[in-house]
């Protein structure tokens, strides 16, 4: 599998993910650009949610001729490769950390702009046929052990105050709802919902190419120079050059396409397994209802969701290289994870799951996105940290505004560049220290 600090780039011409979601999804994509034009006023690399999200807004608000280059097809990376879970927030950072940060007016105005993510989230919703095959029903936090409820119930305490609609589910009332004893408590996020993540990508990339986007696959920057005032990228298509470049690859951005950047991201792979369709014995035994999202309070994270067709959907971390990123004994660990949390279903868990697949990610050195501009002409939105579903939709507007010139609202996420990782070239070995501390915490 591509490795963004091993390999130079991407592609061209590697095959989606075999995902639940390719496997399963009629999507009607946009016929793409065959030839390369030589000039843009923009080129966007990369076509998931963020480069589409910022294409539309370059093309349809500000008028702007938008070349979007992707090295493979159309929503190659983690865009459908997520497991759709559409929540408010973005990073690791809760609404208890922006308080404890930068105070309560600073908390609010976040909040306020993560409704304006999901108000972009329901424009796609409404303009895709299948309604992105939408589950609503909420999103579970689940204390995972009953040491996790003390700090579950302040986390609620804090998030009220900001999302009121939140509730507070004690012991009993999660019992209710997921049969686990990985289930001790949870809070109650209403606004959330479940959403098939290729429809999503297909739903902007669609909006895009009607606004004008040209939208070239296949293509994967190998090389980066400036002519003039003008930055020249060398693809696989050709060569095309424009004053503004917007790096929108995050998770899947190669070591080295620009030096601005380098060493700011830590690519981390998320991987999920997707069961076959449970029978009606084995969803009454584990309680999940069909419309809700569920995640724990690890520290390395499980996440699971019921799918439209009756299978579980079950994801968290996964190897830490590329090369080994579909060895079987990762998607044994998730299946071992799953039992776990759901012993009634250990004869579901004895047998190889349908559909297994990873995805890139990109995590920020202080857990929170960022869009800047690293240097002259260049703008960029990384750092989600797994978390982007929703925030995308409005980080890809807010990073047209900042390549036109607007003022951004004064929020943490548009202020600062993304910090660089101290000793960049061990970042995989930090990474791999934390997995064991993390994963010996939670025995």
């Amino acid at each position: 599998m591509y490795d963004p600090l091993v390999d130079n780039c991407p592609g061209p011409a590697q095959p989606h993910a075999r995902s639940y979601w390719q496997a399963t999804t009629q999507v009607d994509l946009p016929t793409p650009s065959a030839i390369l034009p030589e000039r843009a006023d923009c080129i966007v690399i990369g076509s998931g949610y963020t480069g589409l999200n910022t294409a539309l807004e370059l093309a349809q608000r500000f008028d702007q001729h938008v070349t979007l280059v992707e090295a493979n097809r159309i929503g190659w990376g983690c865009s459908t490769r997520n497991a759709g879970f559409a929540m408010p927030g973005t990073g690791r950072r809760g609404y208890a950390d922006w308080q404890k940060y930068v105070g309560d007016e600073v908390t609010r105005a976040i909040q306020a702009e993560y409704q304006r993510a999901f108000e972009k989230l329901e424009h796609h919703l409404q303009q895709c046929p299948q309604q992105l095959q939408v589950q609503r029903g909420g999103y579970l936090k689940i204390a995972h052990q009953p040491s996790a409820v003390e700090a579950l119930h302040s986390t609620y305490e804090t998030l009220k105050k900001y999302e009121p609609d939140t509730r507070w589910l004690d012991a009993d009332a999660t019992q209710a709802r997921i049969h686990s004893p990985q289930a001790h408590a949870a809070i109650h996020y209403p606004q959330s919902f479940g959403l098939n993540p290729l429809l999503l990508t297909a739903s902007i990339a669609r909006q895009a190419s009607k606004a004008g986007v040209t939208l070239v696959e296949n293509a994967p920057v190998q090389r980066w120079d400036q002519v003039g005032g003008a930055h020249r990228l060398h693809t696989g298509k050709g060569r095309i050059c424009a004053p503004k470049v917007i790096i929108a690859s995050n998770g899947y951005t190669p070591n080295h396409l620009h030096p601005s950047i380098h060493g700011r991201s830590l690519p981390v792979l998320s991987s999920v397994i997707v069961t076959r369709p449970l029978t009606a014995d084995e969803r009454q035994a584990i309680g999940v209802a069909t419309t809700e999202l569920v995640m724990d309070t690890r520290t390395l994270k499980y996440y699971y969701r019921l799918l439209p067709d009756g299978r579980l959907l079950f994801g968290g971390r996964g190897a830490i290289r590329g090369k080994d990123a579909q060895h079987p004994r990762y998607a044994r660990h998730l299946l071992q994870a799953l039992r776990g949390s759901f012993p009634a279903l250990r004869q579901l868990t004895s047998e190889p799951a349908d559909y297994y697949w990873s995805g890139w990610v990109s995590v920020a050195l202080d857990d929170y996105p960022r869009i800047y501009s690293p240097a002259e002409g260049v703008y960029t939105s990384m750092g989600y940290c797994g978390a982007g579903v929703t925030f995308t939709q409005i980080a890809g507007q807010r990073l047209a505004e900042l390549a036109m010139g607007e003022e951004l609202p004064p929020l943490p996420f548009y202020q600062s560049p993304l910090p660089r990782f101290p000793l960049p070239h061990f970042r995989r070995l930090g990474q791999w220290a934390f997995y064991q501390l993390a994963r010996w915490r939670s025995l």
